[in-house]
């Protein structure tokens, strides 16, 4: 069945159906963060969220659970070594916490007809079907990988494979709701994931790219997508879920060889 995120919302949508999973906004990568892509940005997760949570609230017999993207830049752009857990406070110190923050809200409807809604917080999802992981195996795979920024950032990651297990682990979950961090137990600093990745292919990464090089580069996104964020599943962990792929090596892996 076809929807329009920005149409009168229709609890034809979502009749029958036990849940609902929301993925939908604009890619973050891939062109520069002009006004009008920061709108596209923002306006593609907030309608979308808000218009399937007005449709299951509307429904003579609405879903049980709403499962609706976020991110882990809810917790802000540079959070340096702190450990964060869901009950971490978020910090709206840039572009995407704001973003992430009025995202997680616009399933507000829902949560006030009684569906529970879990926020899903995803980290860096690890993909050669998608994602930030194609753009960087060409030049890895010539032997250009580098480090982006200093290198002593935290990049919480996840597998595909994780990510999609989580989701249905949480839509079978009875009690289930709120916002759940979607990342491996062990962040790691980037240039180990740099060095990881490059060993995965059997090459090396003696480069850096200084992160004012980055932002020349890319613009507004680098700083906001590359801080650090050590980011931990607490909840998930806690309710039972258990990764099929919990360290950099089985996450790269599974995303190269699978």
């Amino acid at each position: 069945m076809r929807w329009d995120p920005v149409a009168e919302p229709s609890s034809a949508w979502v009749a029958g159906a036990e849940g609902i999973v929301n993925l939908a906004g604009a890619p973050l990568g891939g062109q520069r963060w002009t006004r009008g892509y920061k709108s596209l940005l923002l306006r593609s997760r907030i309608d979308s969220a808000h218009t399937l949570a007005v449709a299951a609230a509307a429904a003579h017999r609405p879903p049980r659970v709403m499962i609706s993207a976020s991110g882990i830049r809810f917790y802000g752009v540079d959070r340096g070594d702190e450990v964060l857990g869901e009950s971490a406070s978020g910090v709206a110190d840039g572009f995407l916490p704001t973003v992430t923050r009025a995202w997680e809200e616009a399933t507000s409807p829902a949560s006030a007809a009684g569906i529970a809604v879990c926020h899903l917080r995803l980290g860096l999802v690890v993909s050669r079907c998608g994602g930030f992981l194609p753009r960087l195996l060409p030049m890895f795979r010539v032997g250009l990988g580098a480090t982006l920024g200093s290198g002593s950032e935290f990049w919480s990651y996840v597998s595909l494979a994780d990510a999609v297990r989580a989701i249905r682990f949480l839509m079978a979950r009875p009690g289930a709701e709120g916002p759940y961090n979607i990342a491996v137990p062990n962040p790691i600093r980037s240039r180990a994931f740099t060095h990881a990745l490059a060993s995965a292919i059997g090459k090396q990464a003696l480069l850096r790219v200084p992160t004012g090089a980055l932002r020349v580069a890319m613009g507004q996104v680098a700083p906001e997508v590359l801080g650090s964020l050590r980011v931990v599943p607490t909840r998930l962990t806690e309710a039972g879920f258990e990764s099929w792929h919990p360290d950099i090596a089985s996450v790269l892996d599974d995303a190269l060889h699978h």
